[in-house]
């Protein structure tokens, strides 16, 4: 049994809290529920020192000075489920700096809710944080306000940057072993080149044989990296930084954008990711309210390419002409037809909002089958170019070391 530490609202508005010991998470809330209980915060609670309880942080860092894409997501749902509960929006910002999770996030909790005291909205106040609240979301929540619908429309933001975030997590998850694979690879070649074939070099070049070329060869790219390994080592950092500055220039991400699209299996990937941000932030946005033009205008801050980004707003051109907005789309060949088809469907019928997200939950799925596919075809490939490279040098070295034996025989 695992104890947890729980924070809910009563049926008359109050706060509650207390603990629960329970298999897992999910019949702690139900046991919550059965109370007629609104559970808001439920954490899972670990022994520390000296006896006392800590509470896990659900993987983010206290010592991050910025407010994470997390830690907004959480506090949407947060106040979506205390406005349902039927909570004033200013009694849920008041109770949401003393249960958020992030401690990060409790300054601008109290800096929103002193900007409604002073009888400003809530998009006004959320404006005032631009660089935590994106355009997108904050438009939303000007729709909802005038709508009277705040806590439905939080609702859906907050799946919908849920959704965004785990398909996000998903992929970083696939790249972990490749990349550490990666890792491995030029650690070992690097320790070969430095520590082991400069042993083997003081031996056979001691001797009277001549030294293969292919051994030589080794021998030389060893002799150049311990005599350049500060170098090297500058040389890697300075060119990281120029990639840094250099991926702010709009040329260079234009170039890369199309570098991505034509590689083969990332490609792909490439395609599906930033299909799936542009069909799930045009239905978000729709869905929630926000005017179709203004909805393609924003979709092109969070698609995350720049290509599509500008196909997007030519789509938007042709909107505000009274075109087929969907045709630059198809043009562009950056989306797949599939996408571009269904929007076409959906502008006829009048169901944009809902043929979008049915294309990002598609779109979503064929993802996470593309994922497993391409790495699973990666990984072997990168063991198998790493240990043939590693191969060639070890069988240079055995190839000189045999030919300083027979000399001696």
């Amino acid at each position: 049994m695992t104890q947890f530490n729980y924070i809910a609202i009563s049926s008359s508005g109050e706060k509650v809290s207390g603990n629960i010991e329970a298999v897992n998470r999910s019949v702690v809330l139900d046991q919550i529920r059965a109370q007629g209980h609104l559970p808001v915060n439920v954490q899972e609670y670990q022994q520390g020192k000296g006896g006392r309880r800590i509470a896990q942080d659900s993987g983010r860092s206290l010592f991050s000075p910025k407010v994470s894409k997390a830690d907004v997501t959480l506090f949407t749902r947060e106040l979506a489920m205390l406005l349902k509960a039927g909570l004033t929006l200013d009694h849920a910002l008041s109770l949401l700096t003393t249960i958020t999770g992030s401690t990060r996030l409790v300054p601008v909790v109290s800096a929103i809710r002193k900007s409604l005291n002073e009888g400003k909205s809530l998009t006004h106040a959320l404006e005032q944080h631009g660089e935590i609240f994106p355009t997108s979301y904050v438009n939303m929540v000007r729709v909802a306000e005038a709508s009277g619908t705040l806590e439905t429309v939080l609702e859906r933001v907050a799946t919908a940057r849920e959704r965004e975030q785990k398909l996000k997590s998903k992929i970083l998850s696939a790249m972990v072993y490749p990349g550490f694979l990666l890792f491995i690879a030029v650690g070992t070649v690097g320790l070969m080149l430095g520590f082991v074939i400069p042993r083997f070099k003081e031996i056979i070049v001691n001797s009277s044989s001549d030294v293969p070329d292919s051994a030589q060869f080794v021998f030389s790219a060893s002799d150049w990296l311990i005599a350049n390994a500060m170098n090297v080592e500058f040389a890697g950092l300075v060119l990281t930084l120029l990639t840094i500055l250099a991926f702010r220039q709009p040329p260079v991400r234009a170039a890369f954008s199309q570098a991505m699209i034509r590689m083969p299996l990332l490609g792909q990937l490439y395609r599906l990711n930033f299909t799936i941000k542009f069909c799930r932030s045009l239905g978000t946005l729709l869905e929630n309210g926000v005017a179709l033009p203004e909805a393609l205008r924003l979709s092109q801050d969070v698609v995350g390419d720049c290509s599509a980004a500008d196909v997007i707003g030519q789509a938007n051109e042709c909107l505000r002409k009274g075109e087929d907005f969907t045709q630059p789309l198809a043009a562009s060949k950056l989306f797949y037809p599939a996408a571009v088809n269904l929007l076409r469907v959906g502008l006829e019928t009048g169901s944009i909002a809902p043929s979008s997200l049915y294309m990002a939950d598609m779109f979503e799925e064929k993802l996470d089958t593309a994922v497993q596919r391409t790495f699973t075809i990666l990984e072997p490939v990168i063991i198998l170019l790493v240990s043939g490279f590693v191969a060639g040098i070890i069988i240079s070295i055995i190839g000189a070391v045999i030919s300083v034996n027979e000399i001696v025989i």
